[in-house]
């Protein structure tokens, strides 16, 4: 029996030693969380020896039946309409997507901007919200890179504390995520009770870039 932890524990060995494309677990694993043998697709040009050396580690534990495609023939066959890469399109669920991580960084330096924009226009709120979503976006890239699965989670200190299951190092202070995250609750009006500092001034936009900014270097984004 293998199940979908299991499944990430794979993706992740294989991210690390063969750097994939993209990696998409289908069959029962993918619809129930479990089954009796690992169902993967692995889109990568590395040779065949290289993946089963790579996957070696787990051949004792459970069945893995694998493909292996190269981006370029993954796009021609689906273009072609091939009935099992429509099925893996259905039913499967992605462990890692390459391209996705590299939308997720630049997203993330686009926010960065903004907010360095927005400070230079005196718009201190538009600058705080905006470094918490560099942030936010930074985590959630490196976290991909380490197969994590994406969930929809916004609160700063909780992404960090996933961080620590993965590896990851990162310095930030407690109240700066406490500081971060108020900005994240407080982005409406309605809601702006919640923020301990009420309307950001000058000076937390300028805390908030300065901790946007320090994530980020520690991310070697900047």
């Amino acid at each position: 029996m293998v199940t979908l932890k299991e499944a990430k524990e794979v993706a992740k060995r294989l991210i690390e030693e063969i750097e994939p494309e993209a990696l998409i677990v289908f069959g029962s694993v993918a619809r129930e969380g479990k089954g009796e043998d690992l169902d993967l697709l692995i889109v990568t040009d590395k040779k065949e020896d290289t993946v089963k050396k790579a996957l070696k580690p787990f051949y004792h534990q459970f069945a893995i039946d694998y493909l292996t495609v190269t981006a370029k023939t993954l796009d021609e066959e689906f273009k072609k309409g091939s009935p099992f890469l429509r099925l893996i399109q259905r039913e499967g669920r992605a462990l890692y997507m390459k391209d996705s991580l590299r939308q997720w960084r630049e997203l993330a330096l686009e926010d960065f901007a903004q907010a360095r924009y927005l400070f230079e226009g005196g718009y201190w709120r538009g600058v705080c919200f905006n470094a918490q979503q560099a942030m936010e976006k930074a985590i959630k890239a490196e976290l991909l890179a380490r197969g994590w699965e994406l969930e929809r989670i916004h609160n700063i200190r909780r992404l960090l504390t996933i961080t620590k299951d993965y590896g990851i190092s990162l310095k930030i202070e407690d109240e700066d995520m406490d500081f971060i995250d108020a900005i994240y609750r407080g982005r409406y009006p309605a809601e702006e009770g919640l923020l301990p500092l009420k309307t950001p001034s000058r000076e937390d936009a300028e805390r908030a870039l300065r901790i946007a900014e320090s994530l980020l270097s520690q991310l070697n984004l900047l």
